[in-house]
Parts: structure tokens; C-alpha cells; sequence
């Protein structure tokens, strides 16, 4: 199978006043399409970096970036915005919701600079809404929520453009252990049933194993790669409420 993603001896350096500090170096990695991946490391391990390649938010030194089988490694930064709204799904620790907007208006941001026709926006929004099991908060204000619902209203609104990729960063760190474990049952459902490619980058080894794989980072190269043997799921039973 054709993975959707390939990286061939990438490597990632920046320049600030003529020092060079090299973050990445000669990073291989591939990712099938439809596969949980988490990418776990330290502190300047370098996954951060990966993370804005991965999710065209920053570009490569050098070596190749293939995504669904297109060299995508010299992109212009307008070529890059549009990757990264029609293939990327962004979930952040922090949320990044607009606080004094519903949770309806913000699951359409994503569509706000689209072509997607005003008259069918709500109609995605609310289907994106009712994926995570937020009907009944609709109306609400981001602010008026839980932790847990925000970062729920966050998943719908990476959702909402159908993405490729649903690339998680860090989505459990701001939120108690009962809300971190439903953002993550979501995330496998939306893996398992729905046939999303997911990213996760994570420090957590409890989150990291509901992936079916766990890469390790340690001073930008990788560590290991290895296959998760019993990888956490939602228990028996389980629904998004």
C-alpha cells in the first residue's frame, strides 16, 4: 500500500545570526494511510519540528517529503496553506477556540476562506459536532465549557474539512485524566471506525498506546519504531456522549 506520507533522509536546520543549530538529522519514516501513529521524545528531541513539517507548517533542509506519493518538499508558503487547510486536521493542547463564540461557529472556522458553499456550512459543522458528541452544547460558548468539551469542539472543527490527516498535539496535556481518556476514545474511534490517519504527538506513554505504533525521537534522529502489542481502546460498549 502507498504510504500517505514518506520521509526520505530529511533533515532540518535554522540559521539565527549566522549560527546554524540543526534540529533534525536524516529523519526515515513512513506512515500508511489509515494508520494511529504516536511520536513520542524529550524536550528538544526534535518532534515539535517534525510535527510543523509533517503538517506543512514549516519546510525541510533537506531530503524529500512525499505526501499520498507527490513530492511536496519544496513548497511555496501558498502552496503550503493550502495543504494545510484541505489535508490536515490540527488539534492543539491549548484548544486555540475563539472564547466568546458557540461551539457551532467555531467548528466552521476551517471553512471561513473555502469554497464550500455558505448554504451547506452548517449542515458539515453539525455533523463534525455530532462525531464527538456535542449536540447538545451547540449553542454554548467555547467559554462556557469544560476542558474536555473544548478540546472536543477542537476535534469537530479538525474534522469538518475531511481531512487526511488528524494531527494531535499533545491534545490531552491541559485536561484531568477521566477528560483526557475520552478525547483519546474519540481519537480511536475516529482512527478505527471512521478510517482516519492519525498523528499524536504526545509525552504520555498511556495516551501513546492507543496508537498501533509508538516512534521515540531522541536528539533528531529516530530512536525506535515499534509496533504497539496491546494497544489501549475504549472499553466495551463504549459511545461519544
Amino acid at each position: 500500500m502507498q504510504p500517505i506520507i514518506k520521509l526520505t533522509d530529511v533533515h532540518k536546520d535554522y540559521e539565527n545570526d549566522g549560527v546554524v543549530t540543526s534540529v533534525l538529522h536524516g529523519i526515515h519514516l513512513e506512515i500508511p494511510d489509515g494508520q494511529f501513529i504516536s511520536i513520542m521524545g524529550p524536550s528538544g528531541s526534535g518532534k515539535s519540528t517534525l510535527m510543523n513539517i509533517l503538517g506543512f507548517l514549516d519546510v525541510l533542509s533537506t531530503g524529500i517529503y512525499e505526501f499520498g506519493g507527490k513530492d511536496v518538499s519544496r513548497l511555496s508558503d501558498d502552496e503550503l496553506a493550502v495543504m494545510r487547510g484541505e489535508k490536515i486536521g490540527f488539534i492543539f493542547q491549548t484548544f486555540n477556540l475563539l472564547p466568546k463564540t458557540s461551539v457551532l461557529e467555531n467548528v466552521k472556522l476551517p471553512l471561513l476562506y473555502s469554497n464550500v458553499p455558505l448554504s451547506q456550512r452548517d449542515a458539515l459543522a453539525m455533523e463534525a459536532i455530532e462525531d464527538v458528541g456535542l449536540t447538545h452544547r451547540v449553542s454554548n460558548l467555547s467559554n462556557q465549557l469544560s476542558g474536555g468539551e473544548r478540546q472536543r469542539v477542537a476535534i469537530a472543527r479538525a474534522l469538518i474539512r475531511n481531512p487526511n490527516i488528524i494531527l494531535a498535539d499533545e491534545p490531552t496535556g491541559n485536561l484531568d485524566s477521566k477528560s483526557g481518556k475520552q478525547v483519546m476514545d474519540i481519537l480511536y474511534h475516529l482512527n478505527e471506525v471512521h478510517k482516519h490517519t492519525v498523528i499524536l504527538v504526545t509525552h504520555e506513554t498511556y495516551t501513546a498506546e492507543y496508537a498501533e505504533r509508538i516512534v521515540k525521537l531522541h536528539d533528531g534522529i529516530i530512536e525506535s519504531d515499534t509496533k504497539v502489542t496491546e494497544r489501549r481502546k475504549p472499553e466495551d460498549g463504549f459511545e461519544i456522549k
